[in-house]
């Protein structure tokens, strides 16, 4: 998601301020003494320093998404991160560094957010779209940052960027209800067939076998009776060395053939 999330700020930066790829660079690597020196022409650099859980827009609930396909899914609000950039132009010469700083200040001074085309990849239909807000630091700050660095302390934007994270896991809400069916029949046999019954019957010389359905199970006792739970149209059998099966009729009469 991050990487995502620099390109979609790069888009952003390149298409409003604006920076043409042929004229400024954009880098998101570590400003440190040894990259500066590679430095061969004006480039904006983007160092993502810090990323945490933003609890002020922390959500609870569910919430109802649509896809594209039309699927609809139920899942937990996603979740928003602040990630903070440090903000740093890179020129030979000083005015032409604070020129090109002041014109990416500008930009992200008046605006909020990353409007929805400069999203890319994956990452182009997540919503709410990242907020965008440069942050008050002290010159402590700075001045820790760039002795971290190792390198020579300049002067840089800080830069948070409000991102959506969607790393939930998506559980199927179901298709919407497009079409009713009605069906009229015996009100006995629906109640039979929603509730189940007891199919009962008798088997000679067949105690202790088994009687199955796809409901459960009984044994044949003494006398030869059995009663064992089944639906209309299930199949029951008695496990004997010549089994008797029969399909339970709507009716609730079973009547048994061997084989």
């Amino acid at each position: 998601m991050l990487h995502l999330l620099d390109e979609s700020l790069e888009a952003f930066l390149r298409t409003e301020v604006p920076l043409p790829a042929k004229e400024v660079d954009v880098s998101f690597a570590a400003p440190d003494r040894d990259w500066g020196a590679g430095v061969s022409k004006p480039t904006v650099n983007l160092y993502l320093w810090d990323v945490r859980r933003n609890a002020e827009e922390r959500e609870a609930g569910m919430e109802l998404v649509e896809q594209e396909d039309g699927r609809r899914f139920r899942r937990p609000p996603l979740p928003r991160v602040d990630c903070r950039y440090l903000v740093t132009a890179w020129t030979s010469e000083v005015g032409d560094e604070h020129a090109l700083l002041g014109a990416v200040l500008a930009i992200l001074l008046t605006r909020t957010e990353m409007a929805p085309e400069h999203l890319q990849g994956p990452y182009a239909p997540v919503r709410p779209v990242p907020s965008l807000s440069v942050a008050a630091t002290d010159g402590k700050d700075q001045s820790d940052f760039w002795s971290a660095l190792g390198g020579q302390l300049k002067p840089g934007l800080d830069l948070v960027v409000t991102a959506t994270v969607d790393a939930a896991l998506l559980a199927a809400a179901g298709p919407p209800v497009e079409r009713y069916e009605v069906a009229i029949g015996d009100p006995a046999v629906a109640e039979r067939r929603s509730r189940g019954v007891g199919v009962g019957g008798r088997v000679p010389d067949a105690a202790g076998a088994t009687v199955r359905s796809p409901r459960g199970t009984a044994l044949v006792a003494p006398d030869g009776s059995f009663l064992v739970r089944a639906h209309p149209g299930d199949t029951v059998t008695v496990e004997t060395d010549d089994p008797y099966t029969a399909e339970v009729p709507d009716d609730g009469v079973v009547r048994f053939e061997t084989g």
